[in-house]
């Protein structure tokens, strides 16, 4: 329950972010907004304050701001129209009923059409045949009200910059909320000591548990002297396939040691490490559920013995074969079990795969981390590193999305997928929390941002066709193309929680 309760927060609060910048920006120019809605679908609550109705509907994905004149066609009464209207003591024109068939309006005056202008340039008087008509009148249409939109309250009679503000808005408040969250995290969390060899943090079931301490300052790692943490990072990687690895620490002001320590060997294009209990052999660890190992087959305990019918004896034989697969080609590993040897195929991520989630294809860790100090001015600018490196990772998938074979449409994340990263982000604390809010936001402002129609981005490429050209774009045209998009768009996020549904299901009866 506490899942859902936070993944529904999560989700409210990027959705409404986003929205509230179209809000406040439409406002500000004076732009009828209608509606300001969090989800799609069916109603479930709705509540008007002033001229505009705030509601929650059923799908909680996306919302929208309805600013008036956006539609494809908001002329609702034109010549030749019948209508009914409601008149106030003024004799002005309050309700125009667009059905006026309507039994519920059927003692109120009927107008045949003959002239009319509910626009209203340049604050002339609007009026339908010899009434005036109120610039807050409504229309009534099937029994909702809408209140009318004269040019001056219309988004498409709107100069440039007024209008490029509404639509910008959106996505750019998403930037600030990241902004703001990573400034937090990296307010709390502080920024690494990399000048010292101090450990600050030792992971209790890592393989430096046993042996180092919180306060150590390393002194040497196998007989390498080490005065940075870059220094000591730079050993290990060099060594990052060594069973044994020397370190010499200074605690409480007496050089200490040696302690021998066996780093895990992670192999991120596989999803397997080696076991953290033994030194030699070439034993698996612990096999995550849902990885490519675990698919194919590996168990934790196997062990390594061929790859490709070659026969290996070391980690660096492993860690250099797996390493000279770039391209992600199958690989035959024979592994024994239980006495029995056992071939188990698996095509392993390709590097430029493994890349671009910040990862190295082979990778050592023993678990100790530096020190951390607080630094304000440092923590604002991680704000913008935060939203820069997020970015960049979005572009990244967009990018392999269409240029890599191991990653196609299925692997995006729906609303469950998004459920299921958020309640494992909630596990991790609060900090894990914020960091999955922050990269979310990110994700809604740039995804918004590309020049697709029926998002932002599109809406800002007509607007800077206008700009260039001088002229607006044919709106019957821009209005069908945003159509179609959403339909699409509409479609691809069935086909996304499609794929939600089977992944959840096959962890679930597996």
């Amino acid at each position: 329950m506490l899942n859902i309760i936070v993944f529904l927060i999560v989700l409210s609060v990027v959705i409404v972010i986003h929205e509230l910048g179209h809000f406040i920006a439409a406002k500000k120019a004076g732009i009828l907004c209608h509606e300001f809605s969090l989800g799609m679908g069916p109603v479930l609550w709705s509540t008007k304050k002033g001229e505009t109705t705030y509601s929650i509907r059923a799908i909680p994905i996306g919302g929208y701001v309805a600013m008036a004149g956006e539609e494809l066609n908001d002329e609702l009464v034109k010549v030749g129209n019948t209508v009914r209207v409601v008149l106030n003591n003024n004799n002005n024109i309050v309700k125009i009923i667009l059905d006026h068939n309507d039994l519920k309006y059927e003692k109120e005056e009927l107008i045949y059409v003959e002239t009319v202008d509910l626009k209203g340039f340049d604050m002339q008087p609007l009026y339908i045949n010899g009434y005036a008509v109120a610039r807050d009148a409504f229309y009534v249409i099937k029994g909702r009200e809408i209140q009318i939109a004269p040019a001056e309250r219309s988004f498409n009679y709107k100069n440039k910059w007024q209008r490029f503000l509404a639509i910008f808005s959106g996505p750019f408040m998403n930037f600030v909320l990241a902004f703001f969250l990573f400034t937090i995290i990296s307010l709390f969390i502080g920024f690494p000591n990399m000048e010292s060899t101090e450990i600050g943090y030792v992971e209790p079931t890592y393989p430096a548990g046993e042996s180092l301490k919180e306060g150590d300052i390393v002194h040497s790692v196998d007989g390498t002297r080490v005065y940075t943490w870059e220094d000591m990072q730079a050993v290990l990687d060099d060594n990052k396939t060594d069973r044994l690895l020397e370190f010499m620490v200074i605690r409480d002001g007496v050089e200490q040691g040696p302690f021998y320590i066996t780093p895990l060997i992670y192999f991120y294009s596989i999803g397997f490490h080696s076991d953290i209990d033994t030194t030699n052999d070439l034993i698996i660890g612990e096999v995550s559920e849902g990885t490519l190992a675990d698919d194919a087959g590996f168990q934790e305990g196997d062990l390594i013995t061929k790859i490709d019918q070659v026969n290996v004896s070391t980690w660096l034989d492993v860690a250099n074969l797996v390493e000279a697969n770039s391209t992600g080609l199958q690989m035959v590993f024979t592994v024994e079990r239980d006495g029995v040897a056992i071939e188990l195929s698996v095509f392993p991520y390709n590097t430029d795969l493994v890349e671009s989630q910040l990862l190295q294809v082979v990778d050592s860790k023993i678990g100790i981390n530096p020190t951390y100090e607080s630094n304000f001015i440092r923590s604002l600018g991680s704000g913008f590193t935060g939203i820069k490196n997020s970015s960049t990772m979005i572009f990244t998938t967009i990018r392999l999305l269409f240029n890599n074979d191991q990653v196609g449409i299925g692997e995006l994340a729906g609303p469950l997928g998004i459920y299921q990263i958020t309640a494992s982000a909630l596990s991790g604390g609060f900090i894990s929390l914020l960091g999955w809010v922050a990269l979310l936001s990110v994700n809604l402002g740039v995804i918004n941002l590309l020049p697709i129609p029926a998002l932002d981005g599109g809406r800002l490429v007509f607007l800077g066709y206008e700009a260039v050209t001088g002229r607006k774009p044919n709106q019957k045209l821009e209005n069908t193309l945003h159509y179609v998009m959403y339909l699409m768009l509409m479609g691809l996020f069935v086909f996304i929680t499609y794929n939600d549904i089977v992944r959840l299901l096959k962890t679930v009866f597996n």
